[in-house]
């Protein structure tokens, strides 16, 4: 039982280190080959992890040699925009001057019910709002609306509006986030007192966050979020 515990622990530290060499992607983003590569690692690594007889090194450079083969596909796909299309595909047009593209959507095995849950995911519930539609390569779907039904912008209005502050976390989980704190230009002894006008302790902060603008997020665990303008932090 200990020598499988010990498999285990290898083969998962080893499926760790290369899916983190591989890049951060959510399964949805994958590219065909690289969602092949995942399922193949994921198979390779379930028989030598249980099955004792079998040497661990037989899971192990079947593993290494995937990953290769993950690394040679990626550079000729960096390379080469012939491979990259060989390999991945390209984008298909499917809704093109608000009209569908019946050829392209059988090209790819899909039906007219799939393009509509795709709009849905969108938040166009009706192909008469959808001015252009494309599949891109990893399956998901971009759509341009029309132009009556496009969100208004403060562009479309000639309204300037100052730049967007990206908010900070100070306090998570009721835990000070001291690089935060270094890279706001702020320091404890100044969270500590304005927490304590807010009559809140920091073991009782779910979320504390501010922005540019001294605008604060605060919520605590058991009240509702408080928002406020913090000008001495």
């Amino acid at each position: 039982m200990l020598v499988i515990f010990f498999r285990a622990v290898i083969i998962y530290v080893c499926l760790f280190v290369l899916m983190r060499l591989m890049g951060k992607r959510q399964l949805s983003e994958l590219q065909p080959f690289e969602f092949v590569i995942t399922l193949i690692l994921a198979d390779l690594a379930c028989v030598p992890m249980a099955e004792v007889p079998i040497p661990i090194s037989y899971g192990l450079i079947p593993i290494f040699s995937v990953f290769m083969l993950h690394i040679l596909l990626t550079l000729i796909s960096v390379k080469s925009v012939k491979m990259r299309k060989l390999i991945n595909g390209t984008p298909q047009i499917i809704i093109n001057n608000g009209n569908f593209c019946f050829d392209n959507i059988k090209k790819m095995g899909m039906h007219v019910s799939d393009i509509i849950e795709g709009l849905r995911t969108k938040g166009y519930f009706s192909p008469l709002e959808v001015e252009f539609a494309i599949v891109e390569t990893n399956g998901s779907i971009n759509v341009l609306p029309k132009s009556a039904n496009r969100a208004l912008t403060p562009k479309d209005m000639n309204i300037s509006l100052p730049a967007p502050s990206l908010p900070v976390a100070l306090v998570m989980e009721g835990k000070l986030l001291r690089n935060n704190l270094i890279n706001f230009g702020t320091d404890e002894k100044k969270v500590a007192a304005f927490l304590k006008k807010q009559r809140v302790s920091q073991k009782d902060i779910m979320l504390f966050t501010i922005d540019r603008e001294k605008t604060v997020y605060l919520q605590p665990y058991h009240e509702n979020f408080r928002t406020m303008t913090a000008e001495d932090l």
